[in-house]
């Protein structure tokens, strides 16, 4: 999956004339490796397509969503101790009670 996402953003900034001669030489290396990489190149490279594929990748923003998946991780990991404490707390008072309606 790695490999896809950076081959996706060698070919963006392809399109954007803002690769690195190390780049510019590993999306070259992927092109020639196989016809499939060839032919996903050219077809991804018709402007329409082109222009809608940029679209979304400058709409999406790493930093904003590591934020919110850490939060929602975050969260989740507190709703389990809360429930573990109720329970204690329940079971320690069933005993409690029990223990007290039994040695009266």
């Amino acid at each position: 999956m790695e490999q896809v996402y950076r081959t996706s953003r060698l070919i963006v900034k392809y399109w954007k004339n803002a690769l690195s001669h190390e780049e510019r030489k590993e999306l070259h290396q992927w092109i020639a490796a196989s016809e499939e990489n060839r032919a996903l190149f050219e077809e991804l490279s018709q402007e329409p397509i082109l222009k809608k594929e940029m679209g979304k990748m400058e709409q999406y923003h790493p930093q904003q969503a590591w934020q919110r998946i850490s939060g929602e991780l975050l969260v989740k990991r507190e709703v389990p101790w809360v429930k573990v404490i109720l329970g204690v707390i329940l079971l320690l008072l069933a005993i409690i009670l029990k223990w007290w309606y039994t040695h009266r």
